[in-house]
């Protein structure tokens, strides 16, 4: 055993690439010792935000500027000497590590947009104000594609999943969904994964894990068709997709969105929905709260995809 919750590699054998990448951040801020804070992948990990594609080759963490060098590259990871900003030095499973927003904020500047959009959405969902960190990282390269990501965060989102289809909208320049609507005749009856009220589209995000290896899974399928055919009734068309086209292949998946769009633009009405309040349930919308009809129009980092 490294330290308390960390284990060697024969013990790790057994779990998937982004579980024993976090035990190895674990094991990598005993070894910088008690003035270093986990950050980037390693501190979002820590927080349990979900991870999606592979993970860094090495781990990172930051200490004080008055603390020790400015960059210590060791056989496990760089430690970085910043200035961090009072209330972003935290901890989290008995690990030092920066906080949610300052990790979203790593993830964003050094590495692909769309996985860090995916760790902002649960920051947000857990509370985490994605705007705090950014002031502090001024003068740091890519903080601009930081501050986008704090912008585009979504609460409301779910799962990775949720989020791959909402960024297919930004990505492709299609209108933006409502994320988590719930939608009935003449109250709420159901929550969808997304909606376009101006069209009465909504999409439906299905992870694998919800039938996989389950033995309930043929009621799960019946009560989707039951969901699905009711949802229809209410004049709502319906898009699902799984991973696979969501990761792999978001060209094919806009294109499904924008026949429906396309398929429904002429509704005289928009669909009556609610927004849902985690902790509350369905609540009526705000006018802040309503998307646009037409193409969202925002612009995607430069080398969003690097």
């Amino acid at each position: 055993m490294l330290m308390p919750g960390c284990f060697g590699a024969t013990v790790a054998a057994g779990v998937d690439e982004w579980e024993e990448f976090r035990l190895g951040a674990r094991a990598f801020a005993g070894y910088c010792g008690p003035s270093a804070f986990l950050s980037g992948w390693s501190a979002a990990v820590t927080w349990r935000l979900p991870a999606i594609g592979r993970p860094p080759a090495r781990h990172t963490a930051v200490r004080h500027v008055d603390a020790g060098h400015s960059v210590r590259n060791t056989p496990f990871g760089d430690l970085r000497a910043v200035v961090l900003a009072p209330g972003h030095a935290r901890r989290a499973a008995r690990v030092r590590v920066v906080s949610r927003a300052w990790a979203v904020a790593d993830l964003a500047r050094a590495g692909p947009i769309l996985p860090a959009l995916v760790a902002a959405d649960a920051a947000a969902a857990a509370g985490a104000d994605l705007t705090d960190a950014t002031p502090h990282m001024e003068h740091w390269p890519g903080v601009g594609r930081a501050r986008w990501v704090a912008e585009h965060a979504d609460p409301r989102a779910e799962s990775p999943l949720e989020t791959l289809g909402r960024f297919t909208c930004l990505q492709f320049d299609l209108p933006l969904p409502v994320s988590n609507a719930w939608v009935g005749a003449d109250e709420p009856e159901y929550r969808v994964d997304g909606l376009w009220p101006f069209h009465g589209a909504v999409f439906e995000a299905d992870g694998a894990l919800k039938y996989d290896n389950r033995p309930d899974a043929s009621r799960i399928v019946a009560r989707q068709g039951e969901r699905e055919w009711r949802l229809r009734r209410l004049g709502l068309d319906v898009v699902r997709f799984g991973w696979d086209v969501a990761w792999r292949n978001r060209a094919e998946l806009a294109g499904r969105f924008a026949v429906v769009l396309r398929d429904n633009a002429g509704r005289e009405r928009p669909v009556r929905w609610w927004k849902h309040v985690p902790g509350v349930g369905a609540v009526e919308p705000e006018p802040a709260d309503w998307p646009s009809p037409g193409p969202s129009g925002i612009v995607l980092p430069a080398d969003w995809d690097r």
